[in-house]
């Protein structure tokens, strides 16, 4: 069920980013490329300060993950709160660049970027911005060691595909996250 939505929502995101033309679709991926660096560069101190303020489940005994090793049961929270905080800043930074997206379509586009190659990278390009924003949410939750949500992240094939076997996202997602934070 979970897939349907995914593939559903990806399919939608291509429809928009085909609609809107290879300058600005180019410009909100550029946007999400910086948003990724600076929410890099800052979410290890946001981390800390949130944890004071949002609660996690923490692990017990009975608890089970399958996306991390048992050695890491215990130690999720510190990387729930480093994906937390990594999200918060990077749709912050993807919002005021989606604001000033808003003037993008004054420029004037080249006729030859109107053309249907530049459309289907347009929406080839829709597609990669809202396939990360799902992944970084979804590896967000697989950090949570509750049966329920595990089970049904588990479910799910293009789940468990997105947070542990995407191709370069899904590696900088764990170095970030888990390896600079849990050193493993």
């Amino acid at each position: 069920m979970f897939s349907i939505l995914i593939l559903f929502i990806l399919a939608w995101s291509f429809y928009i980013g085909y609609s809107r033309g290879f300058l600005l679709q180019g410009y909100y991926f550029l946007t999400m490329i910086v948003a990724m660096l600076v929410a890099g560069s800052g979410y290890q101190s946001l981390a800390k300060t949130i944890s004071l303020w949002i609660p996690f489940s923490s692990a017990t005994q009975a608890s089970k993950s399958y996306f991390y090793g048992a050695d890491q049961l215990f130690h999720l929270d510190k990387v729930f709160y480093a994906g937390l905080a990594y999200f918060i800043l990077f749709v912050l930074v993807y919002a005021i660049g989606r604001v000033i997206g808003l003037f993008i379509p004054l420029i004037p586009t080249p006729e030859k970027w109107e053309e249907f190659p530049f459309q289907i990278a347009s929406g080839v390009l829709a597609v990669l911005v809202s396939y990360f924003v799902l992944q970084m949410g979804f590896t967000i939750l697989s950090t949570i060691p509750m049966a329920a949500i595990q089970d049904r992240l588990h479910g799910s094939f293009l789940i468990r595909f997105m947070v542990q076997y995407s191709p370069l996202t899904a590696g900088l997602l764990k170095q970030l996250w888990v390896v600079k934070i849990l050193g493993a």
